[in-house]
């Protein structure tokens, strides 16, 4: 099924490749095709053991076992909550595209590439088939802001590329640090991740290599300082581009750190517990502060989701069953929600034609459906009761007290500034005089409307049923703190 997942995805990719002379039918493949994926994932949903903690649906197959590696494929409760989370995404976001005319056979495909790519990095317990994975979804995003993109479009799209290319440069070099230390611990070379994790390196070897790993991984994430690629890449790729961006590619970099950098140097990482702290707590509250300034809507929300990265991170660093869980909660949480808001944010610039805030003054009289969407967007970032963003906060929070007492407050503080800058946003784009400008002004098209009502539709049922991700996530978290052992 994992393999399905990854490769029906791009054969459709190569069909729709063909038809670059029709307008209908790469919409159609597209949509057809990550439909087809996310039943695959519903109907693996319902075959997860959540009370096994360890990998399932395993698929292996030797490569080049003279290297020790594997087409090694699988799935825990770590991984599959982002697998969900991609699988729902990528149709909504197809749909929400259903009147892209320019070049759609290319656009299509390169989404169809980035869901393969993305499951494959989910999916992937060998480090060479990760790595593979992790580098395929640069590309297509990168023609994504770089074709369809704003007026600076190139300059965000290399500076996305060079970002994290770079960062994948010191990922495979720490990746290769393990493999060469473990063959003289092992005796053989392997590049799976199971057995990698199982290995106890020394401790100078995880004091050097930790900090290397968490790099790589906190320019994708991204943490500040390193997260200036971050808001270019945002304000400059279309709304879908934006939505896939922030809902999935970004939980690589959170999902690598646990998997990765935590995982493989458990004995470690509570030496880096005060810079590690301070990083997430710069993310929470200068990410806040900056969001509180911005005029630009869309820049607005690519600053509040490095705020509310910040959450996953401290709730990693957390060591704990609330904080770690929240972490993985608040992953599928921040994906929903990012992408509600940056769909919404698409919605009044098309029908606008400007972010600028404002410029969007009276925009409830135009735009009733459409303001409205992005009110219940910004209630669900703030934490409001009822919405998923309120379950993997409060979780994190918890966590975060049990372990740092009331450095919690910080955290508190960012919420404060969340809710501040959402509710400033929305008085002056709701309310006042319509601009004459707008008197032709449309509300959301039917697609759009259904694509972000289904959004919203995920946010307020994990919202008030969290159980059903819990289910997969608990056992799990369980079983990596008993590996931390911190």
């Amino acid at each position: 099924m994992l393999s399905l997942m990854i490769f029906l995805p791009v054969f459709t990719a190569i069909m729709i490749f063909f038809f670059r002379n029709n307008q209908d039918m790469p919409r159609k493949l597209a949509l057809f095709s990550s439909l087809a994926v996310l039943g695959i994932a519903v109907y693996s949903y319902f075959r997860f053991d959540g009370q096994n903690p360890g990998f399932q649906f395993i698929e292996k197959y030797s490569w080049f076992p003279e290297l020790g590696i594997s087409y090694y494929l699988g799935i825990d409760g770590l991984s599959f909550p982002l697998i969900l989370l991609t699988a729902v995404l990528v149709p909504i976001t197809i749909y929400f595209s259903w009147g892209m005319t320019t070049r759609p056979a290319l656009f299509f495909g390169l989404f169809m590439l980035i869901e393969a790519g993305v499951i494959g990095v989910f999916s992937s317990i060998d480090f060479i088939l990760f790595f593979i994975f992790w580098e395929i979804v640069l590309i297509p995003m990168f023609f994504i802001i770089g074709i369809w993109g704003g007026e600076r479009r190139e300059y965000a799209s290399y500076k996305f590329l060079i970002y994290t290319h770079l960062a994948s440069l010191v990922m495979i070099i720490g990746i290769f640090a393990m493999y060469f230390h473990a063959a003289g611990i092992l005796g053989y070379y392997t590049f799976s991740i199971p057995e990698l994790t199982a290995v106890s390196f020394a401790m100078d070897f995880q004091m050097i290599w930790f900090p290397v790993l968490f790099l790589a991984f906190a320019v994708k994430i991204p943490i500040v300082p390193f997260h200036t690629w971050l808001p270019d890449a945002h304000v400059e790729a279309p709304s879908a581009g934006s939505a896939i961006l922030a809902g999935v590619l970004l939980k690589m970099g959170t999902y690598g750190m646990v998997r990765v950098a935590y995982s493989m140097n458990p004995d470690v990482v509570i030496n880096y517990t005060i810079p590690v702290v301070f990083l997430g707590l710069m993310n929470v509250v200068y990410g806040a502060l900056v969001a509180l300034r911005q005029d630009d809507l869309k820049k607005m929300i690519a600053y509040s989701s490095i705020s509310h990265m910040g959450f996953v991170v401290l709730g990693i660093q957390s060591f704990n069953f609330f904080g770690l869980k929240g972490a993985v909660f608040q992953m599928v949480a921040h994906g929903l929600i990012t992408a509600a808001l940056f769909l919404s944010c698409g919605t009044i610039q098309y029908a606008t034609g400007t972010r600028r805030i404002s410029l969007l003054q009276g925009l409830y009289k135009k735009m009733p459906v459409g303001m409205t969407m992005l009110v219940l967007g910004f209630f669900a970032s703030m934490g409001m009761p009822g919405f998923v963003g309120f379950i993997g906060e409060i979780t994190v929070f918890l966590g975060f007290y049990q372990a740092y007492g009331f450095w919690v407050l910080l955290l508190g503080l960012g919420i404060v500034l969340t809710a501040g800058y959402y509710l400033w946003a929305f008085q002056r784009m709701a309310y006042g005089e319509t601009p004459m400008s707008f008197n032709e002004v449309k509300d959301v098209k039917k697609y759009e409307m259904i694509a972000i009502t289904s959004l919203l539709v995920l946010i307020v049922f994990f919202g008030l049923q969290p159980e059903y991700l819990f289910n997969l996530i608990d056992t799990k978290v369980i079983s990596i703190l008993e590996v931390w052992d911190i």
